[in-house]
């Protein structure tokens, strides 16, 4: 499993906001740290976290969705990178605007929704995933 590690920095805070489908906070917090995995076998990134202040450790595996994988051939590194391309674009827009990184959790279906913050309107990117800690 390949590991990715990034830096928060100390400069702009980012505060993640994750929900159930329920619409009850899961998760809240700015971000301690965090790092990005590569699961090989599902092709997945998995973005493990802490908030400041705790000592959890969080993993949220990111995969791209079904309906995206028919739409396009691509190779499994192809996805991670999509993927990991997503987040670093998210993360950037997060800590340079002091946006909230927003998502939400649907356990019966596994899916995960996340917060596109670089459109202008409320639109959010699908993918199969859980959260664990």
């Amino acid at each position: 499993m390949g590991t990715y590690v990034l830096s928060v920095g100390n400069k702009q805070p980012i505060h993640m906001e994750i929900m159930n489908a329920a619409n009850d906070v899961v998760v809240s917090g700015q971000l301690d740290r965090y790092r990005l995995d590569y699961d090989m076998e599902t092709s997945a990134a998995i973005l493990r976290f802490s908030l400041q202040g705790s000592d959890t450790v969080y993993s949220l595996q990111l995969a791209e969705a079904d309906t995206a994988l028919e739409a396009e051939s691509m190779t499994p590194q192809e996805i991670f990178f999509t993927i990991v391309n997503f987040l670093g674009e998210l993360i950037h827009k997060a800590k340079s605007f002091g946006r909230t990184l927003a998502m939400k959790l649907d356990d019966t279906t596994s899916r995960v929704y996340v917060k596109d913050l670089l459109q202008t309107h409320d639109t959010y990117r699908v993918f199969t995933g859980q959260l664990a800690y």
